[in-house]
């Protein structure tokens, strides 16, 4: 029996009540987090450091995808109601693997501190993030509830919470001179509080065992579906877990740097996504409010990270020479490469994305097959012709397969991609243009340089206006309505 619990016209103003909620304060915590990983800890700390961090980060986040087979995505996408033994299955099933691998890290911690050369205190970093991630795991099945049903406003709460301590504690603890152990702590401490917050707001009943009905109906989904991130956890970790050893840490620093900071605007679109991908799922049966549902995500996605990734690429060089550090100018060439994958990759996610909502897991995961293997040829082989900065140049040639994801889309749903692309760009590139002269003649110090980024808010807002006022108004009278 499906479960219909929930009509088009109520998912439909859940999604708007759940965007201006979700997303406004989302975008918030995002620039929170970015301003502390990519301005203020790398003026903080040395290159050497961050690039420990990235390292020690990495290996956590590849163990982390063994963690749950898909099985969160599985509930959010499934059609019928969810049962008490859908709950205790996941539960289990994700709990034993989880114990499992974090036992596995922290033992194995002397091992990949020593093969990356990242020390003792790296060692224990390792540690420290192993047991953070099995408390991260156990906020998983109500954080997966919550998002079934479009309700995000616990989860959102909790995200402040972590975000505020994590961010402090790292601040104020690499300002004593920590080091290393500033990650340590910090990441520590906000997976202990963000475990309790999240059963104090949306405690759910959780038990052990495991149906063979359950486990066989979940796993149907959730094992191509985890194969697919599987896949592109190798695609995407290959840097720091075997380049490292090509170009060391302080290569791998300017590497996880630059791409953070090209994907930073990127985050923003993770806000979207956590509403979009329950949403879709509900909506599959009905294509005609489907293709609805994601022309507005894509639109309300690109007038979003657009401005914000063609602002950067127009006043980074300024960042690192008044605000960050000149210490980080060898990554500017990088960033600007893994800028245009990001460009990319704002449509190819969210055209993956849909392909999943609807089914298509398959699909993706021949996707990811495909991105896998040419980046595992293509990197390596870049890395040594032109260093670390190969790792980027491979990135920006692969982005442009990301014109696969919208002919399979197309194949199915008549999304019209320009409507959707054109306002963004346009105002985007108008902003851009206007920040690069402003910075050129006036930009001398972090004031002004902020003050450009002022001005090319206030450029971008007025040409949106001008162009898109009608289009724009209409979609916040909708989400005010909600």
């Amino acid at each position: 029996m499906k479960d219909d619990q929930i009509t088009i016209e109520e998912i439909t103003r859940r999604i708007r009540s759940a965007f201006i909620g979700l997303t406004a304060r989302s975008i918030v915590l995002r620039v929170v987090r970015s301003v502390t990983s990519y301005l203020i800890l790398p003026r903080l700390l040395p290159v050497e450091t961050n690039g420990v961090f990235n390292i020690a980060t990495a290996i956590i986040t590849f163990f982390a995808f063994f963690s749950d087979v898909g099985l969160a995505a599985s509930i959010i996408q499934k059609k019928e109601k969810v049962g008490e033994d859908d709950i205790k299955t996941a539960f289990t099933i994700q709990q034993m693997i989880v114990g499992t691998l974090s036992l596995g890290i922290v033992l194995s911690a002397p091992v990949f501190a020593n093969f990356y050369h990242l020390g003792d205190e790296g060692s224990w970093l390792i540690r420290i993030l192993g047991v953070s991630f099995f408390l991260t795991s156990l906020k998983s099945l109500p954080s997966v509830m919550l998002e079934r049903e479009l309700n995000f406003t616990p989860l959102i709460k909790v995200e402040i919470l972590e975000t505020i301590v994590s961010s402090a504690l790292l601040i104020t603890l690499a300002m004593a001179g920590f080091g290393i152990w500033s990650f340590s702590v910090a990441t520590l401490t906000s997976a202990l509080i963000g475990l309790m917050a999240i059963y104090i707001l949306a405690p759910i009943k959780l038990g052990l065992g495991i149906s063979k009905v359950a486990a066989r109906n979940l796993l149907s989904y959730g094992i191509p579906y985890q194969t697919n991130n599987l896949l592109a956890l190798v695609k995407d970790r290959l840097v720091p877990l075997v380049v490292a050893g090509m170009v060391g840490p302080q290569g791998i620093g300017y590497v996880t740097w630059a791409q953070g900071m090209a994907y930073a605007p990127m985050e923003i679109m993770s806000a979207v996504n956590r509403i979009t991908f329950p949403a879709f799922s509900r909506l599959q049966h009905d294509k005609k409010s489907l293709v609805r549902a994601i022309e507005k995500s894509l639109f309300v996605t690109t007038l979003m990270v657009y401005p914000a990734l063609f602002g950067l690429v127009a006043i980074l060089p300024y960042l690192i020479k008044y605000v960050v550090f000149l210490k980080w100018q060898p990554a500017i060439p990088s960033f600007y490469l893994f800028a245009f994958a990001s460009f990319w990759a704002v449509i190819s996610t969210t055209f993956t994305n849909t392909l999943n909502a609807i089914g298509q897991v398959k699909t993706t995961l021949k996707l990811m097959v495909f991105w896998t293997i040419i980046t595992w040829i293509l990197t390596p082989a870049l890395v040594l012709v032109f260093g670390f900065v190969g790792v980027a140049a491979s990135a920006f040639i692969i982005s442009f397969t990301s014109v696969l994801t919208i002919i399979l889309v197309k194949r199915v749903l008549d999304v019209k991609l320009l409507d959707a692309l054109v306002l963004p760009i346009f105002a985007s590139v108008v902003m851009a243009v206007a920040v690069h002269y402003f910075a050129q003649l006036f930009v001398k110090n972090w004031v002004t340089t902020i003050l450009a980024i002022f001005l090319g808010a206030a450029v971008y807002f007025m040409v949106v206006y001008i162009f898109g006022r009608k289009k724009i108004m209409a979609d916040l009278r909708k989400i005010r309505n909600a």
